[in-house]
């Protein structure tokens, strides 16, 4: 408690107090406001976005902060704004503007990669939606192309590794983007995701190939919610990635997982939780190394 007490204060004092003393004693020995110096200091692109992203959260002005935060602002008004603001002149600092306009781009994409994961995700499967019955069907063709579906509700789903006869149960938790995952991969990698789904009937590594994927969706969406994937997007060629990026970035992260699981040789599927935590490690590590894009070998041969 005593702990959590000074981190509380010291957190307090620091951006309330020392942080703007520090910038204004910085601003007047440098000449430049500290947007302008990150753009000066920091040559690597995630580090640069991240030290961008985390100055416009801390800005006093609420239009500034909303740069940080929004999914949907005009990025050349605001980059225009900001160096009005903060009286920086383009023609004596050249990169400034197009350096701070793609890391705005890679913000405003990332909130807005997570404002549509989100509504996926809370979207429910809905029976009666003929969408949503579509999709499913099609998730059937895709894992089952040689076996036509045998009827909407039975125990054949459990062939996909659903636990019941209605697979709409199984979205509970990630709603329509478990889905919407499961079937992307199979749409744009069909060898690897029926690999995969194969590989999930291993005689004595085998596991349940649907709840996981789904399972991994939720990996994925929580490391996009916690913003841990921001080194993945902001180090991406793409100034502007997009939901289609995150589904991407699922299909390394199944295909990733299982190659792990069967490698790791479990005794049973009670060691899943065990596993995951220790596949979720080092993807967390590998976010923050130097190369931090979440690619596997089989998305490079098919780009």
């Amino acid at each position: 408690m005593l702990t959590d007490w000074l981190h509380e204060w010291w957190t307090k004092l620091y951006f309330v107090l020392l942080r703007p003393m520090l910038k204004w004693l910085l601003r007047h020995v440098t000449g430049k406001c500290e947007l302008l110096r990150i753009t000066y200091e920091e040559s690597d692109r995630v580090s640069r976005t991240k030290r961008i992203e985390s100055s416009l959260n801390y800005s006093s002005s609420v239009d500034v902060r909303r740069c940080a935060t929004d999914s949907d602002y005009d990025i050349s008004e605001s980059v225009s704004n900001l160096m009005k603001l903060k009286d920086v002149v383009p023609e004596v600092h050249t990169q400034f503007e197009p350096t701070l306009k793609d890391s705005l781009l890679r913000i405003r994409a990332y909130n807005k990669i997570l404002k549509e994961a989100e509504a996926l995700r809370t979207t429910k499967y809905d029976a009666e939606n003929k969408a949503h019955e579509k999709q499913l069907t099609e998730l059937w063709s895709l894992y089952k192309s040689d076996v036509p579906l045998p009827q909407r509700v039975g125990p054949h789903w459990q062939e996909l590794g659903f636990q019941g006869h209605d697979p709409k149960t199984d979205f509970r938790g990630m709603g329509m983007l478990g889905l919407q995952q499961l079937t992307f991969f199979a749409v744009n990698y069909p060898e690897s995701a029926v690999r995969v789904f194969s590989q999930s009937h291993h005689p004595q590594y085998g596991f349940s190939f649907a709840i996981v994927a789904i399972n991994i969706t939720g990996m994925g969406f929580e490391l996009l919610r916690k913003r841990k994937l921001r080194p993945h997007f902001y180090s991406s060629e793409k100034a502007e990635p997009d939901l289609t990026d995150f589904h991407h970035v699922y299909c390394y992260l199944l295909h990733d997982f299982t190659q792990f699981w069967l490698s790791e040789k479990p005794k049973d599927i009670m060691e899943f939780s065990r596993l995951h935590n220790k596949f979720l490690k080092q993807v967390k590590q590998k976010l923050k190394s130097d190369s931090p894009t979440l690619r596997a070998a089989f998305q490079e041969d098919s780009s």
